[in-house]
């Protein structure tokens, strides 16, 4: 991971820096998403079904099917 440098207004400066540490990642987290998002060019929609895709894949090779998937969500219902 790098740091980069942004202005922002003072009192966003100082919530930040009085935050607890569990605020500070939350807050990291939320802003690298936003600057994936803000900066790779794609729609929203697009990065969606990249995710899904991704997670239907690593979902598959853990072995849950179709099947094992209805069942578990029968069983929440």
């Amino acid at each position: 991971m790098e740091n980069i440098t942004i202005p922002v207004p003072p009192y966003i400066a100082r919530a930040f820096e009085n935050a607890d540490t569990e605020v500070k990642r939350k807050a990291e987290i939320y802003i690298n998403a936003w600057l994936s998002d803000f900066f790779s060019g794609k729609p929203a929609n697009e990065q969606l079904f990249t995710i899904m895709k991704k997670a239907t894949a690593e979902a598959s090779a853990n072995g849950l099917t179709q099947e094992k998937l209805d069942e578990l969500l029968k069983d929440e219902a």
